[in-house]
């Protein structure tokens, strides 16, 4: 079964990178630029802008492409929820190649050792990777309360990313405006489908 990271590992991430709407190079050697909550990739260019709505549905999209390298490891099943989180959180920060590397023949607990070890850029020791690296290191040896688990979403509630598309989609008739959070069955899917379909043939 697949984790998905908490929100403890969401602010733990957050609090690191900082959300920024312009484009910019924490490091002037990195290859690309950054934007958002840490978006990094040749997608981004020099003088970019967003705004904070798109800062957020990039690190709900982001979130997601670091979650399943960690999921792919062979001792993911041996992890728990801060476990998980903290190498989320290094994933994002530091890639997949280096997640490979920090766990790759070691068990869980010479991975906890080893975080620490990776804290430069350009070859050099940073003092922020070296916060960061301390704090997911502190993240992953925290044990897990019995029976914690992630928060399911609360099905009633907009995500905050995307609140102005689903009341532009609710004030058009292609949904009712009720639990924007669950999830959609083929059924209700078909149903979206004609009313877009109608909503086009009566502009033609």
């Amino acid at each position: 079964m697949s984790h998905k990271i908490s929100q403890a590992g969401i602010n733990l991430i957050k609090s690191f990178e900082g959300c920024r709407l312009t484009a910019y190079k924490p490091v002037p050697t990195e290859t690309y630029w950054t934007i958002g909550w840490g978006h990094y990739g040749p997608d981004v260019r020099q003088g970019m802008t967003i705004t904070q709505v798109d800062a957020d549905r990039m690190l709900i999209t982001d979130l997601a492409k670091y979650e399943a390298p960690v999921n792919a490891l062979s001792i993911a099943g041996q992890l728990n929820q801060n476990q998980f989180d903290a190498l989320v959180s290094f994933c994002y920060n530091c890639g997949e190649g280096n997640l490979r590397k920090l766990c790759l023949g070691r068990t869980v607990g010479q991975i906890a050792a080893s975080i620490t070890q990776y804290n430069k850029a350009g070859g050099n020791v940073l003092k922020g990777l070296e916060r960061r690296r301390k704090s997911e290191q502190e993240l992953f040896n925290t044990p897990e309360k019995e029976g914690t688990k992630v928060p399911e979403r609360d099905i009633n509630n907009v995500s905050s990313w995307a609140a102005k598309d689903w009341e532009e989609a609710t004030a058009n008739g292609y949904v009712d405006g009720t639990r924007p959070g669950a999830p959609i069955t083929r059924e209700e899917m078909a149903i979206v489908i004609n009313r877009l379909r109608k909503s086009f043939l009566a502009k033609d």
